[in-house]
């Protein structure tokens, strides 16, 4: 009885399988490690890329817009009072779009807060991550239009008025 532990092997001195051909397994799992090691590294190395790629500075818009006519009472809380009487789109977490002077949209943020001031109710707001670098930023409460400032006009704080 015999025990062969290899395979046999060609004239050539080179592995053969059962059928005489040349077994491909180490030759194939190799590449297999190398485009595994060099997709990695490319990856790796987008993502550091990506990390130092200057990103567009942004920038935080926060105003008020009192309202001096239509308000109620609010169960909100958070919100003394909110918008009533034709002006019922004014209310707990309405939103406070900013655009470009193109129409594009850069942000959105919404009401946060509301204090009442005798008749007047006087809503905060506040829009988060404003790319800077526009030449006027347009700046929308619910549907009611918009009212257009320059960026230090804006960074400063927006102050706005709604009824009478």
């Amino acid at each position: 009885m015999t025990l062969q532990f290899l395979p046999a092997t060609s004239t050539s001195g080179r592995r053969t399988d059962d059928r005489g051909h040349g077994t491909r397994f180490w030759p194939g799992f190799s590449v297999g490690v190398c485009a595994a090691t060099v997709t990695g590294a490319l990856i790796a190395t987008g993502s550091l890329v990506a990390d130092r790629v200057a990103s567009v500075p942004l920038f935080e818009i926060g105003g008020t817009v009192t309202l001096v006519d239509g308000s109620t009472h609010s169960n909100t809380p958070g919100f003394e009072c909110e918008g009533d009487r034709g002006y019922d789109d004014i209310a707990p977490a309405t939103a406070v779009r900013v655009t470009a002077e193109t129409g594009k949209l850069l942000a959105e943020g919404s009401l946060t807060r509301s204090v009442r001031e005798g008749d007047f109710c006087t809503f905060f707001f506040t829009v988060p991550d404003v790319p800077r670098g526009a030449t006027f930023y347009d700046v929308e409460i619910s549907y009611r239009g918009s009212i257009s400032f320059d960026e230090n006009e804006a960074r400063s704080g927006v102050h706005l008025t709604l009824g009478r």
